[in-house]
């Protein structure tokens, strides 16, 4: 009988990627901006910084409970009933997080591509898709992960390369930013990290870290992917801040996007570049929304005891589908992405941070690696 296929390393590296560059990223300048004026690069640091941390608390945890998810170990740790609640709560979290990235999704594309194109019919499509796309097992998600990786990393190095000649260093001087304070930092850092692509990044690692080859390779597929994320888009606040300056960053709604619209290709080879970044944006879009709606399914699968994850596949849109909806507008949409996103730090980082303190103490899991 033929072993099972787990995932590699290289796999969690790129799977990893794949979620955080999404969507947010593209407004992630100017909610910077508002925050700390020219200080924006110190204060994105800062978000990425506690990004970092979030991962690092999951990978020690994958780690220290290796081949199990987080619903099984935390069993372990706290017992059934308070695992079940929490498990409860990150379920319900998800599903409202991963509906609103649709809702800006689809209110994007209604702007730049089918303005006549009722919003639901977008989102419903979006999210049929992605629910295809769950059907399959966790390696070969994976395996499509790794396959859109240079589609999208690509495409975004090429974008910093030609942005970097347009740069003006005065615009992101003084990097703490005019008349700020410690508080305007420490709330624009929390803001940052509370953005959709942060929690989806940490939670994803519980879905991949059961099936990976071992937890090491866990450990290094997850904080590389990280790393190499939270450099990139590092870059893209850089370049965009750079380019238009804090002032300019903070009026239209997804300022990097704008920069799309001004970069042109030597010798004139493309003159709407926009449009190829849209091509882009959509599939790291997908990507995004694909690894949220598997935490959710996999969470439910796993809260509820089912056999597979496979069989939330088409149960779940309807949830999801409700909180996409559920917003009125793209304001009250980022609005209510910022107040659920705080909250959701308390499931995202405090959470994991409770159950590895408590293994700690109750010497629970593989202590002897």
């Amino acid at each position: 009988m033929r072993e099972p296929r787990q995932i590699t390393a290289s796999q969690t590296m790129m799977a990893i990627f794949n979620s955080m560059v999404g969507i947010s990223i593209l407004r992630l300048p100017r909610i910077a901006s508002e925050h700390v004026n020219s200080g924006a690069i110190l204060v994105t640091v800062i978000g990425l910084g506690l990004m970092m941390f979030g991962i690092g608390i999951m990978t020690l945890l994958g780690y220290r409970f290796p081949k199990t998810s987080l619903m099984q170990f935390s069993k372990q740790i706290i017992g059934k009933p308070l695992s079940f609640l929490f498990g409860l709560f990150i379920l319900c979290f998800f599903i409202v997080l991963i509906g609103f990235i649709t809702r800006e999704f689809s209110f994007m594309l209604s702007s730049f591509l089918y303005p006549d194109t009722p919003i639901i019919v977008l989102v419903g499509t979006m999210l049929f898709l992605v629910a295809i796309a769950t059907r399959n097992d966790i390696t070969t998600i994976a395996y499509m992960h790794f396959f859109y990786f240079p589609l999208l990393c690509l495409p975004l190095l090429a974008l910093i390369v030609l942005a970097l000649p347009e740069v003006d260093v005065r615009h992101v001087k003084p990097f703490l930013g005019n008349g700020t304070t410690f508080s305007d930092f420490v709330q624009g850092g929390v803001t940052v990290a509370a953005l959709p692509f942060v929690p989806i990044g940490i939670f994803l690692l519980t879905v991949l870290t059961p099936h990976t080859q071992n937890a090491k390779h866990a450990i290094r597929g997850s904080l590389l992917g990280g790393l190499i994320a939270g450099v990139v888009i590092l870059l893209t606040v850089f370049v965009t801040i750079g380019v238009f300056g804090y002032m300019e960053t903070k009026s239209p709604l997804w300022p990097l996007y704008v920069l799309t619209r001004m970069i042109q290709l030597p010798l004139e080879l493309l003159e709407r570049l926009d449009i190829l970044f849209l091509g882009v944006w959509v599939l790291s879009t997908f990507t995004t929304i694909l690894s949220g709606y598997l935490i959710v399914i996999y969470t439910g699968s796993q809260l509820f005891n089912l056999k597979s994850h496979r069989v939330l596949s088409y149960l779940a849109l309807p949830f999801v589908l409700g909180a996409a909806m559920y917003p009125q507008n793209i304001f009250h949409l980022f609005e209510l992405i910022e107040q659920i996103g705080k909250i959701g730090l308390i499931l995202t980082m405090g959470y994991p941070l409770f159950l590895l303190l408590i293994a700690l103490i109750r010497r629970k899991g593989n202590m002897s690696k």
